[in-house]
């Protein structure tokens, strides 16, 4: 669906005793790709997804779906390409630490600087794993793992935050928490941050990155927005440069290790764009 033209309508943002939360968003595109960006994937879930252990999709995706708990459904009210979206179900019983099925592209070369954006949103109710830990997304590599995740006790509020998977030092990030050296979760540091997101609501999430110079040169960034709003804007961070990245996963892992669901519950992609320089 290249070629689409962008229209993106908001509701005015607003804050709670808990943070700011996403505007409502009500349709289209990707304002913040970088101009001059060549588009590895335009992706709309336009495909019936099998079960199978490498069932190929369109656009250079395939699907890791044993069980098939993935599923293509539709939903007349995705923001930007309905009616069809991809469906990820967790089954009362479902053990934490796991997806329920991963979709996957080879980014086509190593990758220093990225842009990606997608329509994504979780049931409601949704229950959330004990150790807060809810994954939506991944760009993967030796090292380097940028996770974008809903992070929050059960119950929420949960915050849309990444997590930087890497071996480097980043303690110096503001809003951020966890090991240094080591992986660090990113709150965000513009508009407040520590964004809400509600369960049952669309959200789209775009990303951009550029790695550091070096391992310690304090000059990557990680930038990302919800529903057209700055969350994150860090632009000295420090990155395992000796590994670019190389596959982008929807792995949606509920936890942490343990516990299992007691009720059914799902994720939701409406689309999905990769792009590089």
């Amino acid at each position: 669906m290249a070629g689409l033209v962008a229209l993106v309508v908001f509701t005015p943002s607003c804050e709670d005793a808990r943070g700011p939360v996403a505007p409502r968003f009500s349709a289209i595109a990707w304002p913040h790709e970088p101009a001059g960006f060549v588009t590895l994937s335009d992706y709309g879930f336009d495909d019936p997804f099998a079960t199978g252990n490498a069932v190929p999709l369109g656009d250079g995706w395939t699907l890791y779906n044993p069980n098939g708990y993935a599923t293509q459904v539709t939903d007349s009210g995705a923001p930007l390409s309905p009616p069809n979206v991809g469906q990820w179900s967790y089954p009362v019983g479902f053990v934490g630490g796991d997806a329920p099925a991963v979709m996957y592209r080879d980014l086509n070369g190593s990758r220093r600087e990225m842009y990606f954006g997608y329509d994504w949103k979780a049931s409601n109710p949704w229950e959330g794993h004990p150790t807060g830990v809810n994954e939506i997304s991944f760009v993967i590599a030796q090292d380097n793992i940028l996770v974008v995740e809903m992070n929050g006790a059960p119950g929420g509020p949960y915050h849309l935050i990444v997590n930087a998977e890497f071996t480097t030092s980043n303690g110096h990030l503001d809003n951020s928490t966890g090991e240094d050296p080591g992986a660090r979760y990113l709150s965000g540091n513009a508009n407040g941050g520590n964004y809400v997101v509600t369960p049952g609501q669309w959200y789209e999430i775009e990303l951009y990155f550029r790695m550091s110079t070096t391992s310690t040169s304090r000059d990557g960034i990680v930038r990302w927005w919800v529903n057209g709003t700055l969350v994150g804007d860090y632009s000295t961070v420090n990155f395992d440069v000796a590994h670019a990245f190389d596959e982008f996963h929807f792995s949606p892992t509920w936890g942490g290790i343990g516990s299992s669901k007691t009720e059914e519950d799902y994720f939701w992609y409406d689309h999905v764009r990769l792009s590089v320089p």
